[in-house]
This record gives structure tokens, C-alpha cells and sequence, in this order.
């Protein structure tokens, strides 16, 4: 009989693999949460002061500076980074778990199985870091336009900072675990058993 088996890796259980991977190697995780939420915290301060300034100037009935060139470029390597350093962490992350790549393989798990397990992971931590990142970040914005006593009454408009900067976060690291979750899946079963940490 000439009979095609479908393997099937439900989301829910890539989910709590995932979640268990986290936790096993959780120091190294949190090098990358917190090069993660001082990026885009970075990010997010920029914005919101920039914003902040905008917004008092315009009350004020005074000439508008907008975001600086330098603060973009400041805000666009801190970015690159914080992707440089997801994609050594999830680059580790694989060579930490050859064997259990293997493993996977063996039972049958598919390419696309294992990248999503590779792919999840780092939606865990774009979303932990983004948020905690954006947060802080916005939170920097409004205390230094509070202390240069130039906060606008429209202070509150600039919380939209805290949705882009989450967005940016969970983008930067989903794409900086692609290439690493790629290389994952195309591990061959038996020499990702052979291999030696």
C-alpha cells in the first residue's frame, strides 16, 4: 500500500514546547529580553519626546523641529542591534538542541514544525520585550517632557508610541528568527543526533 501519512504538530503544543524551551535556558533568553526592551525602549523614548516636543511647540504657536535626523539613525542602530543579538541568541538556541532537533525529525516532525517552534519562541520574546520596551520607553518620553515642564495637554495622544513600538518589536523578532529557524529545519535527522555541544 502506497499510502501518505499527514504528521500533524498542533499550534497548542508548538506553543507549550516553546514555552518549556524558554524556561530551560532562561538566562540566555533574558540577555536577549533585555537587549530587546532597551531597544525598542530607545525607540519608543525618541518617538514619544519627538512627538511630545511637536505637540507642545504647536500650542505654544511656535515653529515645529520634528524628529531629528541623528535620532532616527540613533533609533535605527539600536534596532539593528537588538536584531543582530535575537539572531545569535536563536542561532545558540539551535546548536543547544541539535539532539533534540534530531529527535524531532526522527518522529517525524516536518521542516515547517520545526520552524515554527523556532518562529514561536521568538514571538515570545518580541512580545514580552516590546511591550516592557514600550512601556518604559514612553514612560522615559513623558518624564523628560515633564521635567523640561514642556508636556502638552495632548501628552495622552502619544500612547499610540506604545502600539507601534510593539508592533516594530514582534516584526524585528520574528524576522531575525527566520533565517535561524530555516537552518533548523534543514538539519538532517542523523547528523543532528551525531552532533556534539
Amino acid at each position: 500500500m502506497n499510502e501518505k501519512r499527514k504528521v500533524i504538530f498542533p499550534v497548542s503544543e508548538a506553543i507549550r514546547f516553546s514555552l518549556e524551551s524558554v524556561k530551560r535556558r532562561f538566562g540566555r533568553v533574558l540577555i536577549t529580553l533585555i537587549s530587546i526592551i532597551f531597544g525598542i525602549a530607545f525607540y519608543a523614548a525618541i518617538n514619544t519626546t519627538a512627538i511630545l516636543n511637536i505637540y507642545y511647540e504647536m500650542e505654544q504657536g511656535l515653529p515645529t523641529t520634528g524628529i531629528k535626523g541623528y535620532q532616527l539613525w540613533m533609533a535605527a542602530i539600536s534596532l539593528l542591534v537588538c536584531g543582530i543579538g535575537i539572531i545569535n541568541t536563536m542561532l545558540m538556541s539551535i546548536a543547544e538542541r541539535y539532539k533534540e532537533i534530531g529527535t524531532l525529525k526522527c518522529l517525524g516532525a516536518m521542516d515547517k514544525h520545526v520552524m515554527m517552534l523556532f518562529i514561536i519562541e521568538a514571538l515570545f520574546l518580541g512580545i514580552i520585550g516590546g511591550f516592557l520596551g514600550s512601556v518604559l520607553g514612553w514612560s522615559i518620553g513623558v518624564g523628560m517632557a515633564i521635567y523640561q515642564n514642556r508636556l502638552p495637554t495632548l501628552w495622552l495622544s502619544s500612547i499610540r508610541i506604545l502600539g507601534e513600538a510593539m508592533v516594530i518589536s514582534i516584526i524585528l523578532s520574528v524576522i531575525s528568527a527566520v533565517a535561524p529557524a530555516y537552518f533548523a529545519a534543514k538539519l538532517k535527522p542523523a547528523e543532528a543526533l551525531r552532533y556534539e555541544v
